[in-house]
């Protein structure tokens, strides 16, 4: 009885298309990466763990790279989205806009693009510590989110072409 109800959850998972995340398909040009942004910017670790993990060698000097990420604008903002009867914040809305370009030795293989994410998240002066933690996570996971956006979209870019 346990083999066909595992048989069938395989089968479940097969038919409804679920595959494991894998690397995308970065052009060959991109072997040698280098990220100009501030090596202390929230997004630059997240962007280089994604770039190592597709299997990107970043370097640490310019001269050495291939291909270049230029970080042109990475700002992240905090709204607020909701007032409450007491006039007391009950919302905010992190907002996080990020415009890049990729360039070559010789070219430009990404145009400047802008890409945009946002979340909310409730607040209650009540419980102080645990608002703040959540910002704290949810600002963490949105630049883990944009370096895959990053990625993502210089990968459409290559396969455009």
């Amino acid at each position: 009885m346990k083999r066909v109800i595992v048989l069938f959850v395989l089968m479940l998972l097969s038919a409804c298309g679920y595959h494991l995340k894998t690397a995308v398909n970065l052009d060959e040009s991109y072997n040698k990466t280098y990220i100009q942004h501030a090596i202390s910017a929230p997004l630059y670790r997240p962007l280089a763990v994604a770039l190592s993990n597709q299997g990107l060698k970043l370097v640490n000097d310019a001269g050495e790279a291939t291909a270049k990420i230029l970080i042109i604008k990475d700002s992240l903002t905090k709204q607020i989205q909701s007032i409450g009867t007491n006039n007391r914040v009950q919302e905010y809305r992190l907002d996080y806009e990020l415009v890049f370009a990729v360039h070559f030795l010789d070219s430009t293989e990404v145009p400047e693009q802008t890409l945009m994410l946002s979340r909310d998240y409730a607040f209650d002066i009540g419980q102080i510590t645990g608002t703040q933690a959540e910002e704290r996570i949810l600002r963490e996971q949105m630049h883990k989110d944009m370096a895959q956006m990053i990625i993502r979209s210089i990968s459409s870019h290559s396969a455009a072409k």
